[in-house]
C-alpha cells in the first residue's frame, strides 16, 4: 500500500468491482422495467429518477473536495477557540459538521424539489403526469440518503478505503434487485412503476446504513455537528466548486427535462434506456480520479518547484494515457453492442442510434474528468465555474431550440458536442498552468476563519 501505483490501482479496482455489481444490478433493474412496462413505463421511471438526481448534486456541492484538501494541508496542530486541537480532533469536527450540513441541506432540498414540481406542466401522456409526480414525492427522501452516502465517501477517500464504499453499494443493490423482482413479478399489476421506485429508495437506504457502519469502524465516531465556523468555512470554500458542479449538472441533465416537457413519454423512455447504458462506463473516470485526486494534492505539497512540476506532469501523462485507451475501448464496445437493446423489447430498436451517438462522446467525458479534478487540485475552481457556466448557457439554448424539433437524437448530439467543448476549454486552461516549470505553487492551508482575508 506504500506504492503510488498500488494505491491508485487498489482503490480504482475496488470501486470498479463495486460498480460492476451495482451497475449490473441497475442495468438488470432497467431491463426488467423496460420489458415489463415498455417505453411508456420506462419513460415515467426516467422522469422520476432524473428529476430527483438533479438534487443529488446540490446536496453534494463539492464539499468532499474541500474537506479532503483541508485534511491534507492542515497536518499540524492548530488552535481553535484558544485550545490546542490535533489534526485528528479537527478531522472529527470537520466531518461531523460536513454530515450536519448535508442532513439539513437534504431536508431543505426535499421540500425544494416538491415545490419546484408544482410549477411544472402536467398532462395525461406528456410532461409530469400525476403518476410521475407521486413517484417523485415518494423518491425524494433519497436526496437525504445521498447526502449521508457522499459524506461517508469523504472518509473512505481520505483513508483510500473505497473497498468499504463498494461493499456498502453492493449490499444496497442486492436489496434493490430483490425488492424490484418482488414488485414486478408478484405485485406488478398493483404497484407498477411506483413499486419499483420504492424498491430503489429502500435499497439506497441500506447503502447509507452500511456506509455509516463502516465510518464508525474507521474513525470510531459517526455523529452530527453544527460548528458555525467550520460550516461557514466549508461552504464558502466549496462555493466556487459547488457552482461549477451545479452548472455541470444543469447542462448534463437539461436534455431530459426538455424532452419530458416537449416530447412523448415513450421517446423519453427510449432516450432514457440508451442513456442508462451510456452512463455505465462514465463512472470509470470518476472512480479513477477519486484515487488520483489525493495523490495530486500530495504532489502539490512538494516544496521544490522543479520536482513538483515534474511529478505533476508525470502523474497527469500516465492518467491521460490510461483514460484515453480505456475510453476508446468502451466507445467501440457500446457502438457494436447497441443492437442488443432491441432484444429487451422490439420497440427499443429506436434506442440503438441514440446509444451509438452517445458512445462517441466517451473519450470527451473520460478526459474532461481528469482536467476538472486537476484544476480543482490547483485551486482553479473559479476558472472551472466560468467554463461550465458559459457552456451551460449554450447547452440550454441548444436544447430548447433543437429538442422540440429533432427529439432524442438532437439531445444525444448536443450532449456529445457540449462535453467536447468542456474538454477543449479546460485542457487549454490546464496547459497554461503546466507549460512552464515551477509555475505550480505548493498548496497552502485553507483559511479556517473566513472573516480574515
Amino acid at each position: 500500500m506504500n506504492s503510488t501505483k498500488w494505491k491508485v490501482a487498489w482503490n480504482t479496482v475496488s470501486q470498479l468491482l463495486g460498480k460492476a455489481i451495482g451497475s449490473g444490478a441497475m442495468l438488470l433493474v432497467s431491463i426488467l422495467i423496460a420489458r415489463e412496462f415498455g417505453a411508456q413505463g420506462y419513460g415515467d421511471f426516467t422522469k422520476i429518477t432524473t428529476f430527483i438526481a438533479f438534487f443529488y448534486l446540490l446536496v453534494d456541492f463539492g464539499l468532499n473536495a474541500v474537506y479532503l484538501r483541508r485534511q491534507t494541508v492542515n497536518n499540524k496542530q492548530q488552535t481553535i477557540n484558544g485550545k490546542q486541537q490535533t489534526e485528528e480532533n479537527s478531522g472529527i469536527t470537520d466531518w461531523a459538521t460536513l454530515l450536519g450540513m448535508r442532513m439539513v441541506g437534504g431536508v431543505l432540498l426535499m421540500f425544494l424539489a416538491i415545490g419546484v414540481l408544482s410549477f411544472l406542466p402536467q398532462g395525461n401522456s406528456e410532461g409530469y403526469t400525476g403518476l410521475v409526480r407521486l413517484g417523485i414525492i415518494l423518491f425524494s427522501p433519497t436526496i437525504l440518503i445521498q447526502g449521508l452516502i457522499v459524506s461517508a465517501n469523504a472518509i473512505f477517500q481520505k483513508h483510500l478505503r473505497y473497498d468499504l464504499a463498494s461493499l456498502a453499494i453492493t449490499a444496497g443493490n442486492i436489496v434493490t434487485v430483490a425488492l424490484v423482482l418482488l414488485a414486478i413479478y408478484s405485485l406488478s399489476s398493483r404497484v407498477g412503476v411506483l413499486g419499483v421506485t420504492t424498491s430503489l429508495l429502500l435499497g439506497l437506504g441500506v447503502t447509507g446504513f452500511v456506509s455509516l457502519f463502516f465510518v464508525r469502524r474507521i474513525e470510531q465516531f459517526a455523529h452530527i455537528s453544527f460548528d458555525r465556523k467550520t460550516t461557514i468555512m466549508l461552504f464558502m470554500t466549496a462555493l466556487p466548486l459547488g457552482i461549477t458542479l451545479l452548472f455541470n449538472q444543469v447542462y448534463f441533465r437539461i436534455d431530459s427535462f426538455v424532452l419530458a416537457l416537449t416530447r412523448t413519454t415513450a421517446e423519453v423512455g427510449l432516450y432514457g434506456l440508451a442513456y442508462k447504458v451510456f452512463e455505465l462506463p462514465i463512472v470509470l473516470p470518476t472512480f479513477f480520479m477519486n484515487a488520483v485526486y489525493p495523490l495530486l494534492l500530495l504532489k502539490l505539497r512538494t516544496q521544490d518547484s522543479g520536482r513538483r512540476t515534474y511529478e505533476m506532469k508525470t502523474l497527469l501523462k500516465k492518467s491521460f494515457t490510461v483514460l484515453s485507451l480505456t475510453s476508446v475501448v468502451f466507445s467501440l464496445t457500446l457502438w457494436y453492442a447497441a443492437p442488443l437493446l432491441a432484444v429487451i423489447r422490439p420497440e427499443f430498436t429506436e434506442s440503438i442510434p441514440l446509444l451509438r451517438v452517445l458512445s462517441l462522446g466517451l473519450p470527451f467525458f473520460f478526459l474532461s474528468s481528469l482536467m476538472m479534478w486537476t484544476l480543482i487540485a490547483l485551486g482553479k475552481q473559479m476558472v472551472l465555474a466560468v467554463i461550465y457556466g458559459s457552456l451551460m448557457m449554450v447547452t440550454v439554448l441548444l436544447d430548447i431550440l433543437v429538442i422540440p424539433t429533432y427529439g432524442a437524437i438532437g439531445a444525444a448530439w448536443i450532449t456529445v458536442g457540449s462535453e467536447g467543448l468542456v474538454l477543449i476549454f479546460s485542457g487549454f486552461v490546464l496547459q497554461r498552468y503546466l507549460r512552464t516549470d515551477g509555475i505550480i505553487r505548493p498548496i497552502r492551508p485553507i483559511n479556517t476563519n473566513p472573516t480574515n482575508k
